[in-house]
């Protein structure tokens, strides 16, 4: 690197292969000779392409110091430059790989070589900063709130500064993630200086983030992109609030792209059966794509001028759950979907799935609001839902029973009557809802849910927001306690089918704990050194001059 700094890479040629190469470029900060030294390299070697395998700075067996993703743009093109530059190169550069390994394609591209000519970023919506309003960070962060078990699973066993830093001492995940406070959960058993430390420290809206690579609206990315993803996937909506973005703001560019969602967890999109997979609970049938010929067809395209780089695809490719198909459209949502409002409602007792909270399409008249008190210290569990990346051996993600998680008073539960018609969401999904808190800070937490006719419920999608951010992620601003607030609640996107006679619901609580930090709703910061909380009382509103409801787009019927 220009500072002297080495970074370590291997080489993939194909066995007697003559004349200049396109390349495939990978690089990642979880040890090549361990990690990366897989299938891809060898299956794209034996495909014609040169393949690189790099070490991201201060990872593996590279120099220098690492934090996600401060130095990828400007070692990434430093790489770029040594490629082309080499007597085996043509000059022509296609960077892939899932997870963090799409992230750095990302941050390389904001850059526009000449020589990256196209790209397969998969499960890397955690690439996105501040562009499009998301300020998700690496994925760290939802609602402003810091993804625990997700980004303690990753820095502790990833995130030190120097590679040659002692793992990680024995401990037991669950009981170590209930210790407080969170800004010393991955200290108290990994020392080392760790990059966990930074992201807990600075503040949504700081500038440092830009720094560190992160997007924002002023990047243009104008590298031909096959976008990946899946609905299990916690980056999922910011892969396509991202795509639509540039879409709008950069159709030409745009136009040499396509997103493809899968029914899968992080990074397994191209680990689904053809015939019948798990997502979760779900049974999934069909939802395999041939992906191993489309990333050929893709580099064919960019990187060799063969073939037509998968033109017959629309922009965005999305499996739609409960229907067992894939459909495609021009953007996202759909042109032909529709916005639906579905209505809070009930009679002042909505608390669990033994409460009167109604889901209704139609506002109700009555002048009822809910309330839940929210206790740090006994945190609603996790139950599924958008995680990945925890350490834990049998990690339970994506659509799970939401049972025990509803039977709880501090749940507030809202569902529909037996539904007249299929509702074909296809989307993203916001809760609109008025609260107040005796607090002056507290954590929202909203769940869409499907119903069975033999009351199974499994979660759909969910999102939350941190209340200080109501104006911002730039602005907090902490509660005056008592004062009612209109807010609005992102719970990512998906595409999902609930039949006919099944039914609807939305869960509200504050906390989905280890999957999210828990509010000890003292309005202390994310890295606060405090280890103990107070209890919140939480209201919801729904009378007849107050509003609470949940919108999504909906699919016409078929």
């Amino acid at each position: 690197m220009p500072d002297g700094v080495e970074l370590r890479a291997s080489l993939y040629l194909p066995r007697g292969a003559g004349g200049p190469l396109p390349t495939v470029l990978m690089q990642l900060p979880y040890h090549r000779l361990s990690y990366g030294e897989g299938p891809w390299p060898l299956f794209f070697a034996m495909n014609g392409y040169a393949a690189v395998v790099q070490d991201l700075r201060g990872t593996g067996d590279s120099g220098g110091e690492f934090l996600p993703w401060r130095d990828a743009a400007e070692d990434g093109v430093t790489t770029l430059e040594w490629i082309t530059s080499q007597p085996w190169s043509n000059g022509k550069i296609g960077t892939f790989g899932c997870s963090a390994l799409g992230e750095v394609q990302f941050v390389l591209a904001k850059k526009r070589h000449p020589a990256h000519r196209a790209m397969i970023p998969s499960g890397a919506g955690g690439a996105v900063g501040t562009a499009a309003g998301r300020y998700s960070y690496f994925g760290a962060f939802e609602g402003g709130i810091f993804q625990l078990a997700s980004g303690f699973g990753w820095f502790v066993s990833n995130g030190t500064k120097d590679p040659k830093a002692a793992p990680a001492r024995a401990f037991d995940l669950a009981t170590h993630l209930a210790g407080l406070p969170v800004s010393g959960l991955v200290r108290s058993v990994r020392p080392a200086p760790n990059g966990y430390s930074e992201y807990l420290a600075t503040p949504m809206g700081d500038p440092k983030w830009n720094e560190w690579g992160f997007l924002t609206d002023d990047d243009r990315v104008n590298v031909p992109s096959l976008v990946i993803n899946s609905w299990g996937d916690q980056t999922v909506g910011d892969t396509l609030a991202l795509a639509e973005s540039w879409r709008k703001s950069d159709p030409e560019s745009a136009r040499h792209s396509k997103v493809v969602i899968a029914p899968a967890l992080h990074c397994a999109h191209d680990r689904v059966v053809a015939k019948v997979d798990r997502f979760g609970d779900l049974l999934v049938k069909d939802g395999s794509r041939p992906y191993r010929e489309w990333y050929l067809q893709w580099f064919n395209r960019w990187l060799k001028g063969e073939g037509e780089g998968l033109t017959e695809l629309k922009a965005f490719n999305f499996f739609m759950l409960g229907e067992d198909r894939w459909l495609a459209s021009e953007s996202w949502p759909p042109g032909d979907a529709r916005p639906e409002r579905w209505y809070l409602a009930s009679g002042g007792h909505a608390n669990s799935s033994r409460g009167d909270g109604t889901l209704a399409s139609t506002p109700g008249s009555g002048t009822a609001s809910d309330s839940f008190p929210y206790d740090p210290m006994n945190p609603v569990p996790s139950r599924g839902g958008p995680v990945c990346c925890t350490g834990e051996r049998n990690e339970q993600a994506g659509p799970r029973d939401q049972a025990d998680v509803e039977a709880r008073d501090d749940v507030l539960v809202y569902t529909s009557v037996p539904l007249e018609r299929d509702i074909r969401i296809a989307g993203p999904l916001k809760a609109h809802l008025t609260v107040s808190s005796s607090a002056p800070d507290t954590d929202l937490v909203a769940r869409l849910v499907h119903v069975q006719p033999d009351g199974k419920a499994t979660g759909i999608q969910e999102g939350a927001l941190r209340l200080r951010y109501r104006d911002g992620f730039a602005s907090p601003v902490l509660l005056d306690p008592g004062r009612r607030y209109e807010v609005v609640v992102d719970m990512r996107s998906i595409a999902y089918t609930i039949p006919k006679g099944h039914r609807l619901r939305l869960h509200v609580t504050s906390s989905s704990f280890p999957r999210l930090e828990r509010n000890l709703n003292n309005g202390a910061p994310n890295n606060s050194d405090e280890s103990a909380g107070i209890v919140a009382v939480n209201t919801i509103y729904h009378d007849a001059h107050t509003k609470s409801f949940v919108e999504f787009p909906a699919l016409p019927g078929e």
